[in-house]
């Protein structure tokens, strides 16, 4: 009897359980639908941004670097705030490690910003140069040029790095280290057969205008990686909790099936107990 007691009891446990999987599924199906087309534009936005600024002098801006004399690597590491979503977070947490490592061995000076609860409980121990912790909910771009500006100057970095999950498909999402600064690093993936400079006619400050459309890229690139690490968490936790659902449906059956043998098993015992004792009457 104990048995059945404690098979009824996980079996409610696991009930409880699959709800509480198929409802993150269906909310994170919802969320990612959402991120997704966010994505889309960011990706278009920062494609137009990046065609704008190949139309400027880009050596105006290795002058301004070559003008401090020594100066660190930016490191900025974006994982989640939340777990249950598979790999995630250890993915990026491992890229990070080996790149930070990789940069000390370079004897590189580094200051390290990260998004996301996750990494930050990780690296927090290990690594004493951590300048800056955010978090990754409710992030909007209008919140980034106030946490750009709180980072520094960017171009008082010799270079910025980004470390983020890539969002490529639904079951595909990969860890990935992008450099958006300096900018002559970083725009080789738009068209160079493209010519795209008699399109703009430039007036004023050439300077000026240049200062502006870098922050404005680094403010996009740093916002489009965010909404790829957002996607891809959103896509990685339906996937496991998809997965977890599938799990606890097999266990359920199995636990459902043992739950019956005994059940059976303790009415057939009743049975023959009973069929005895009257055939003892008479």
């Amino acid at each position: 009897m104990s048995n059945l007691k404690e098979l009824s009891h996980r079996i409610k446990n696991i009930k409880s359980i699959q709800k509480t999987t198929k409802v993150m599924q269906l909310i994170s199906a919802a969320k990612l639908k959402r991120s997704q087309q966010q994505l889309v534009n960011s990706r278009l936005h920062l494609s137009q941004i990046s065609k704008t600024l190949l139309t400027l002098h880009l050596d105006l801006i290795e002058d301004k670097r070559k003008a401090v004399k020594k100066s660190p690597c930016l490191l900025i590491i974006i994982s989640s705030d939340r777990g249950l979503c598979g790999n995630f977070n250890s993915s990026i947490v491992k890229l990070a490690k080996a790149r930070i490592n990789e940069l000390y061995k370079n004897e590189e000076e580094i200051d390290i910003v990260v998004f996301g609860k996750k990494a930050y409980d990780v690296i927090k121990n290990q690594f004493k140069n951590i300048k800056k912790v955010f978090s990754c909910s409710k992030i909007t771009f209008f919140h980034l040029e106030e946490i750009v500006n709180q980072i520094s100057s960017f171009y008082s970095y010799n270079k910025i790095e980004i470390l983020y999950n890539k969002f490529y498909n639904t079951f595909t999402q990969e860890p990935l280290s992008q450099i958006i600064f300096p900018l002559s690093n970083n725009l080789l993936f738009t068209d160079s057969n493209t010519d795209d400079s008699s399109c703009y006619e430039y007036e004023g400050n050439k300077e000026f205008l240049l200062n502006f459309l870098t922050k404005n890229y680094i403010m996009n690139s740093l916002y489009s990686a965010l909404l790829e690490s957002i996607t891809s968490e959103h896509s990685a936790r339906m996937i496991a909790m998809e997965s977890a659902n599938r799990n606890t449906k097999e266990m359920l059956n199995r636990l459902v099936l043992t739950y019956n043998r005994f059940r059976q098993a303790a009415i057939t015992t009743d049975l023959i107990e009973v069929i005895g004792g009257v055939e003892a009457l008479n």
